[in-house]
């Protein structure tokens, strides 16, 4: 894959992972909104294999902590975690369903949230909430059209 896309695609899924829907808009409605760096991440260390490192993973993560406002180095550590994670069990991965993919990104991703929400609840002093299991179900249902609309997007394979 061109790294320019990869770079394009981070830097739009930095930015939906900051964004916030207007006051006017349910609240309930945000608690919804998916990792979206985490699924350009897994599907980055599947595609690209060995050339993304963990260290992108944890600097990517660090960019989100940065602009989250959040402990420095908590979602570092949990992005490079799952990197690494998605590097070791890339073969395996990629053999799966769509359907099996999506529970295992959902699994990930709630275990991911779960120890953020209790370092967050830990350091911080925030409450614990819905978040991790809304998140890991929209970020788990996300997968399949986010991994179809990725590989639409290489050069090789073209729009189809």
């Amino acid at each position: 894959m061109n790294p320019l896309v990869l770079m394009l695609l981070a830097s739009v899924a930095a930015v939906l992972s900051i964004a916030r829907l207007p006051a006017g808009w349910y609240e309930w409605i945000s608690l919804w909104q998916p990792q979206w760096l985490l699924l350009v991440l897994i599907y980055w260390a599947l595609g690209v294999g060995s050339r993304l490192g963990v260290l992108w993973a944890w600097l990517a993560g660090s960019v989100v902590d940065v602009l989250l406002g959040e402990p420095l180095g908590l979602n570092g550590l949990l992005f490079a975690t799952i990197t690494y994670l998605s590097l070791r069990f890339r073969e395996r991965f990629v053999m799966y369903g769509a359907i099996q993919q999506a529970l295992i990104v959902f699994i990930v991703v709630m275990l991911a949230q779960v120890v953020r929400s209790f370092s967050l609840n830990f350091f911080a002093n925030q409450d614990w909430n819905l978040l991790p299991l809304t998140t890991a179900i929209s970020t788990g249902l996300l997968w399949p059209y986010a991994y179809r609309s990725f590989r639409a997007l290489e050069p090789r394979r073209g729009f189809r």
